[in-house]
């Protein structure tokens, strides 16, 4: 009987899928971030320059790197170059105010931070190790430049353990302060690798790198470029929709995940040039109520569209959805990736049959090691074997999942349960309304009570009157809004991603009863 020779644990992580295309793809290109092109092989010799320069500082494994750039060659390059050594980078989002990077750099501690002079202010506050200036115009007089463009001392790479941290994500913070999330390199290349499978990437594609790095919608997607040996095309961040645009066009862009924002305004500008939409992939949204709104990318533009639903502490898409699925089950953000099992489960760990509601429950090679210096909140969201994604939802018996909202966010009124995205379906059948949501607001009879707040599209009329007779036999009379406010605009994140805790912090006045 023939039998596997034993072995030490194999390295996987994004280091391992770096060097594989920098020995089999040298000269294709890597990343391309404004005028400058890398390939592969000097991708990683840049890697391996910054790497030994932070030994030579000192950095050993465990140590913290602090992150502070916009996206490009300068952050990848960081970013693997502490994954190279056993350092851990730190993400810092530069959307936070100076007090809010504090708080995280207080939390994390790192021995080094790399920052753009465009970002030094949002260190006024901090104690952030030293710190070295980034220049975005990759200037050879400046700090960073002259270290990765020449070789280092090469010093002896310390031994390093196979489920090492790569990066911590702080989470938002919904809860309170926000918490670090500790990712292993393995977990950050099989979330790659899944989503790579999952997508049809090939070592042709071409990404369109338009989510900032700090969010792990932007990470999933370089990651998952780098574990098929295509190339990640940054877009600057201050461009502007037309900039990105020309973009797309001038390096043949054939994917990308770009919030409407960005990619909606060029149904109103030559998006089609020659006959051509380079685009062939587009990830959008799941579980929305309305992919209508997506319409455009697979018709007029003959493009993918895709769709999913993940997590920070699960490196990101968890659950895919083609388009024509998401028209036949609006509401479903899909089935679980390659790498990710998913299920519902009650309160204490049992897991529910289709069609229950329940808590939406993950594992697989791509859930956290942790939360960085938080061991309680850790085993309550690592509880049962599974991570705990604190999103109720459900499955049917095709093994599709439903997101029905936050657990925080459930509305309780009357003793009865509301889920706000079962009231947000109901608008999104509306043609009258362009956007919508709800959010429970104190009441004194029901305890909270359903208050909707609606943006009406151009030219509309809808008054409170007649949402409400929209609503009877539709969903349950409990459900429906007790209150309506029309706004001009929803309190959303650069990802879309609705605010209700502001919606439900705006006051409540007579006049808004429905």
């Amino acid at each position: 009987m023939l039998l596997r020779p034993r072995s030490h644990p194999r390295d996987f992580s994004l280091d391992t899928l770096l060097r594989v295309n920098a020995a089999q793809y040298s000269e294709r290109e890597a990343c391309i971030d404004g005028d400058q092109r890398l390939t592969y092989a000097e991708l990683n010799q840049r890697v391996e320059n910054l790497a030994h320069w932070l030994l030579a500082q000192g950095i050993i494994p465990g140590d913290r790197v602090a992150i502070l750039l916009t996206d490009g060659a300068p952050y990848l390059t960081t970013l693997l170059a502490c994954g190279r050594i056993g350092a851990i980078a730190v993400l810092l989002n530069w959307r936070l105010a100076p007090g809010e990077i504090a708080w995280i750099i207080g939390n994390a501690e790192p021995s080094t931070t790399f920052v753009n002079p465009r970002f030094v202010d949002l260190l006024a506050e901090s104690e952030p190790g030293k710190v070295m200036q980034v220049d975005e115009t990759h200037a050879r007089d400046g700090q960073f430049e002259p270290i990765v463009s020449v070789p280092q001392q090469r010093l002896i790479l310390p031994d390093l353990e196979p489920e090492r941290a790569l990066y911590m994500m702080y989470t938002s913070g919904t809860t309170g302060k926000p918490k670090g999330c500790l990712q292993a390199g393995s977990a950050v290349a099989s979330s790659a690798m899944g989503f790579a499978v999952r997508r049809g990437f090939t070592r042709d594609e071409r990404l369109l790198s338009i989510n900032p790095l700090f969010h792990v919608v932007g990470m999933q997607q370089i990651a998952a470029i780098l574990a098929c040996g295509g190339c990640s095309v940054f877009a600057g961040r201050d461009m502007d929709s037309a900039a990105v645009l020309d973009l797309v066009h001038r390096e043949a862009c054939t994917t990308t995940s770009a919030f409407p924002q960005i990619s909606f305004p060029w149904f109103q500008m030559d998006a089609i040039r020659d006959g051509v939409m380079p685009l062939t992939n587009y990830t959008g949204g799941a579980g929305m109520g309305k992919p209508q709104i997506y319409e455009g990318f697979e018709k007029a533009w003959d493009c993918r569209v895709v769709g999913g639903y993940g997590q920070t502490e699960v490196c990101g898409f968890a659950t895919f959805i083609d388009y024509p699925d998401m028209l036949e089950n609006p509401r479903s953000i899909g089935w679980p990736m390659p790498h990710v099992e998913m299920t519902i489960l009650d309160q204490d760990g049992n897991q529910l049959p289709p069609g229950e509601e329940g808590e939406i429950c993950l594992r697989g090679p791509s859930v956290m090691l942790g939360y960085w210096r938080n061991e309680e909140a850790s085993e309550a969201a690592l509880a049962h074997g599974w991570l705990r994604t604190g999103d109720l939802g459900t499955m049917d018996e095709k093994g599709l999942g439903y997101l029905l909202g936050r657990a925080k966010e459930l509305i309780k009124t009357g003793g009865e349960n509301v889920y706000p995205a079962e009231v947000d379906a109901v608008f999104a059948e509306m043609p009258e309304v362009a956007d919508a949501g709800c959010a429970g607001v104190p009441d004194p009879k029901w305890g909270e009570a359903v208050k909707a707040f609606v943006v009406l599209a151009p030219g509309a009329e809808l008054t409170r009157e007649e949402i409400t007779a929209r609503f009877k036999g539709t969903i349950a009379g409990y459900k429906r809004p007790r209150y309506i406010e029309f706004v001009n605009e929803l309190p959303r994140d650069p990802l879309g991603k609705l605010l209700r805790r502001e919606l439900s912090a705006r006051p409540v006045s007579d006049d808004q009863a429905a």
